[in-house]
C-alpha cells in the first residue's frame, strides 16, 4: 500500500519461508505496472496512514482489488474464512469473529464515519480512491525498477513528491 518499499523487502522474505521462488524484476514490474495506486497518502499523497485506517484501511482497499480481478478470493485466511468470505463481511458490515459483539453497529460504516469525527475535511473516499476516481487525479505508482550497467540485476527506486505539504 502506498508504494511501499518494505513490500519488497516481505514479499520475498515470505516467499523465501514458504520455499517459493523470489519475484523477478520483471514481475515486480508487471505487478506494479497492473496494479493501480489507490491510496492517496504521504509522502505522495495528501493524508496519513492513520487517515487511511479510518477510512476503511486494508479491507476497503482490498475491495477495490476485488471489483478489478486482482485478487484470489478462495484463499484461506486466519479467520478460517477465504478472503472472499471476509470482504464479503466487511462490505455487509457484519462480525468477523465469533468473540465480536452481536449488536455491534455497521463496521464498516462506522469505521468510514469516524474518519469524518477525526478529520471532517477527509472524506473516506478521497483517501481510499475507487480506480476510476484514482485514474482521474492522476495518482500513479511513485515505485521504478532500473536496470542497466549500474544495477544489472535491477533496483528498486522511490520517487518522491516534491511538492510542500500545504500545497
Amino acid at each position: 500500500m502506498a508504494d511501499s518499499t518494505n513490500l519488497l523487502l516481505h514479499i520475498p522474505a515470505i516467499a523465501h519461508a514458504a520455499g517459493l521462488p523470489m519475484p523477478t524484476r520483471e514481475e515486480w514490474e508487471n505487478i506494479n505496472r497492473e496494479t493501480p495506486r489507490l491510496v492517496n497518502v504521504l509522502p505522495a499523497g495528501k493524508y496519513s496512514t492513520a487517515h487511511v485506517y479510518a477510512a476503511g484501511g486494508v479491507p476497503e482497499v482490498m475491495m477495490h482489488l476485488r471489483k478489478l480481478g486482482l485478487l484470489k478470493e478462495d484463499c484461506l485466511t486466519v479467520t478460517g474464512k477465504t478472503l472472499g468470505e471476509n470482504l464479503n463481511i466487511w462490505e455487509q458490515g457484519g462480525k468477523t469473529f465469533v468473540w465480536e459483539a452481536e449488536n455491534k453497529r455497521n463496521r464498516r460504516q462506522q469505521v468510514r464515519f469516524n474518519l469524518q469525527t477525526f478529520n471532517p475535511d477527509a472524506h473516506p473516499d478521497n483517501v481510499i480512491l475507487s480506480p476510476k476516481d484514482a485514474k482521474k487525479a492522476d495518482m500513479k505508482s511513485t515505485l521504478t525498477f532500473p536496470y542497466g550497467n549500474l544495477a544489472p540485476e535491477g533496483a528498486v527506486n522511490q520517487k518522491r513528491c516534491n511538492r510542500s505539504r500545504n500545497d
